[in-house]
């Protein structure tokens, strides 16, 4: 294929195989990269549940009565509920979900939100993918930044492998970086290379006009298709599935994304879509099979990794933009709500719930539930547990502070057990004595505003290191004391009630 029909193909494709590049020059595709592994092989596959799913019929609240109440016609009868405890069910479409809860698998994260929620699909769309608050517009996701951090020479050089997965035809904001797009977004490897077998990459500069911007768009496309149309297809050609996938858009996707990693693509992000959860009508049909599908892709996928001997460095993460209110409407669906259940699945999750049903009796003005968790806070668990990131590179990644939740195992990072906790505490700093810097961890275990004060051995405030609200959850905070005298210093945290202090000391 010549060059310039190339380009001109990759024009008009129209969704065959996309590439995001942004800004990035083609010296980006002048040498080779730094080894991709630095993430440890950990790899996140993140499950947009597009639409807004209802987490009041995903995860039940089998023994409230204003949710049977509320829903005369919507709501899953206790018995036919997949019961895990005895407060708590699953729709009867997730009876796969079962296998993996039991076998600690699964967690569920109750009530996951953000503050002053936003109930349209673009905007919260994009409050979730780009890790931003309801009144801060980002241009890049938390995903791309994430990568941005972990492959700090990009794009003055490249990656021998993607960076990211996608499994579509546009990119999505969640890839996107300052650099520009970190992913590939291909709908299947063998049309990927087709498109590009043959070709040559372009290095002759564009003409300066508006034309000339768009060709030289398409040319870096072109380039990094080159680039990574042969590796994806030999990864995909060695990982054959070792069982079979549901004929659904999502059961093809994850069974893309698999053969991918069983042919050893070290690619540490994917990303794959389940449309349709904006259930305004006829929602008990329509979710079921939305369900249903989500069940048993996730399902397949679970068990190829395992049979491949893979499944310890894989994640699955469901996302979606909102939840759904808790009255049934007239059309016999739900109409746009606030928070929702989340689910995190794989062999080194924790496994089981994280907070409590709903509170029914405390709704919004609009009928809608209040979240518990912070959205953020489920992103920077990932990020500090499973790609065991360092908790100054999580707050540039997720602008501002958010606790982490005990969701991944065998986390060498992390501070405390496995559960939430359940008193304040503040623990000794370490390391302790120091010199210039010292971590000072400490647990937060009802929503309200910290203060976290340093003062000198006469009782002089020194510096306030955090003064903010906090949701439940398990927090470190790093101290720059490389301005500071040697000497003894205390440290003080106050929330509601609870003060406690504990001394430090300085030297250099």
């Amino acid at each position: 294929m010549k060059r310039r029909d190339f380009i001109k193909r990759v024009g008009s494709l129209a969704g065959a195989a996309s590439l995001s590049i942004g800004g990035m020059p083609l010296r980006a595709f002048a040498k080779p990269f730094f080894n991709i592994t630095a993430n440890l092989g950990k790899i996140l596959v993140v499950v947009q549940l597009k639409g807004g799913n209802d987490g009041h019929n995903t995860v039940i609240p089998i023994e409230d009565s204003l949710y049977y109440n509320k829903r005369p016609t919507l709501s899953i009868p206790k018995n036919d509920a997949v019961k895990l405890d005895n407060l708590t069910g699953l729709h009867p479409m997730l009876q796969p979900f079962k296998e993996f809860y039991d076998n600690g698998m699964l967690s569920i994260i109750q009530n996951v939100g953000y503050e002053n929620p936003v109930r349209s699909h673009f905007r919260s769309t994009d409050i979730w993918l780009s890790g931003s608050d309801a009144n801060e517009y980002l241009s890049d996701g938390w995903v791309g930044r994430y990568l941005a951090n972990t492959f700090p020479d990009f794009p003055n050089t490249s990656s021998p492998q993607p960076m990211a997965i996608q499994i579509g035809s546009v990119q999505s904001l969640l890839l996107e970086s300052q650099h520009g797009g970190m992913g590939v977004t291909i709908e299947d490897p063998n049309t990927f290379y087709q498109l590009v077998q043959g070709s040559e990459a372009d290095n002759d500069p564009p003409p300066a006009t508006l034309a000339g911007e768009e060709l030289r768009y398409l040319k870096q496309v072109a380039a990094r298709s080159l680039l990574y149309a042969d590796v994806i297809k030999e990864k995909a050609d060695a990982g054959k599935n070792l069982i079979a996938y549901p004929n659904t858009g999502l059961g093809n996707q994850l069974s893309i994304i698999a053969g991918l990693i069983n042919g050893g693509l070290n690619t540490p992000v994917y990303l794959a879509t389940l449309k349709g959860f904006d259930t305004h009508a006829n929602q008990l049909s329509r979710h079921e099979t939305l369900l249903s599908n989500l069940a048993t892709a996730v399902a397949a996928f679970q068990k190829d990794l395992g049979l491949a001997g893979l499944e310890d460095r894989v994640v699955v993460l469901t996302i979606s933009e909102f939840g759904r209110r808790l009255r049934e409407n007239a059309s016999d669906g739900t109409d746009h709500g606030t928070a929702a259940p989340m689910f995190l699945i794989g062999k080194n999750v924790a496994g089981g719930i994280v907070g409590d049903n709903p509170d029914l009796t405390k709704l919004d003005r609009r009928g809608d539930i209040s979240h518990t968790y912070d959205f953020r806070q489920i992103y920077a668990s990932i990020l500090s547990q499973h790609f065991q990131t360092e908790d100054a590179a999580i707050q540039q990644i997720l602008p501002g502070e958010f606790a982490t939740l005990p969701l991944i195992n065998n986390n060498p990072n992390s501070v405390g057990g496995s559960e939430m906790p359940k008193t304040f505490a503040l623990n000794q700093n370490y390391p302790n004595p120091f010199n210039a810097a010292t971590l000072i961890p400490y647990s937060i275990s009802r929503s309200g505003n910290v203060q976290l004060n340093l003062y000198d051995i006469k009782g002089r405030m020194v510096r306030r290191l955090v003064d903010r609200r906090h949701t439940p959850g398990q927090y470190t905070v790093q101290l720059d004391a490389s301005e500071l005298a040697s000497g003894i210093y205390f440290y003080r945290i106050v929330s509601g009630e609870f003060y406690e202090q504990r001394r430090m000391t300085l030297v250099k």
